[in-house]
């Protein structure tokens, strides 16, 4: 059945000129000139007791945000890919994929490459945890003065004194350090070149008059409020849930699940 599927998938791939496969099912070994990306890690048993609607409706959501992802990474930024199902085959035009929101949308406050490397991040934040917990985080890009002015520090700066090589959001030689100090209460603060300027710092500004989505926790609330008063932009990885969701003037752009994953 699987191979059967794949191969359904890569006729219909080559006929609408699809630059991939986004595959849902177990891979298996398979031969095909255009490439398969694999999501991992996605439990799809539900589906079989659901109506046809409800399969194709689950189906084209887990496209979209799987989607999300290979625009985050980098591997494709416009045209279409096909997703394969158990139970369904799916065309998906990432450039004009239903409520697709553009990395570009933050171009006028944060580089492109800044930008990618901090979701790149959060999203492995989000999956690995540390320690085996979840942990929740949130970055702040922007001025570091600005920040800085509507923020306070708790505990001594872990990066204060470093290299900036050291302190480059962008380098994923990096990364492990930042991890580990993601563990640790308050916000990393990232300046628009990629330095990481600060951990551990606290948002001085209150949540009130937010327009958010229900449940979202304090973390979200403070850092949505400053990119309003701020010219920043706010990435935010939920503890529970594994949700990492950006912020610019006040409002939740950007929300990408962590369970459904590409393999890199």
């Amino acid at each position: 059945m699987t191979q059967t599927m794949l191969k359904a998938a890569a006729a219909l791939a080559e006929e609408v000129g699809a630059k991939a496969i986004v595959s849902f099912i177990e891979p298996v070994e398979f031969s095909c000139d255009i490439p398969v990306i694999w999501v991992r890690d996605l439990q799809l048993d539900v589906l079989r007791d659901l109506t046809m609607h409800d399969i194709l409706e689950i189906s084209e959501r887990h496209l979209h945000d799987a989607a999300v992802q290979i625009y985050i990474s980098q591997k494709y930024e416009f045209g279409k890919v096909v997703g394969v199902f158990p139970y369904a085959i799916l065309v998906y035009d990432i450039d004009k994929g239903k409520e697709f929101i553009s990395v570009q949308e933050f171009d006028d406050l944060v580089p492109r490459g800044v930008m990618t490397a901090v979701l790149q991040l959060a999203l492995e934040i989000a999956v690995e945890g540390r320690e085996g917990h979840s942990i929740g985080t949130a970055f702040i890009i922007g001025n570091t003065e600005e920040i800085f002015s509507h923020s306070h520090s708790a505990i001594i700066n872990p990066y204060q004194g470093h290299r900036k090589e050291v302190r480059d959001i962008t380098n994923r030689g990096n990364w492990e350090s930042v991890k580990e100090f993601a563990q640790l209460d308050g916000v990393f603060v990232v300046d628009t070149t990629g330095t990481i300027q600060s951990a551990g710092r606290y948002i001085d500004v209150k949540g009130e008059d937010l327009s958010l989505p229900h449940g979202m926790g304090g973390r979200h609330r403070a850092t949505a409020s400053l990119t309003r008063i701020i010219p920043a932009v706010g990435v935010t990885i939920s503890e529970s849930g594994g949700m990492v969701r950006v912020f610019r003037n006040g409002e939740c752009w950007l929300t990408v699940r962590s369970d459904v994953r590409i393999k890199s």
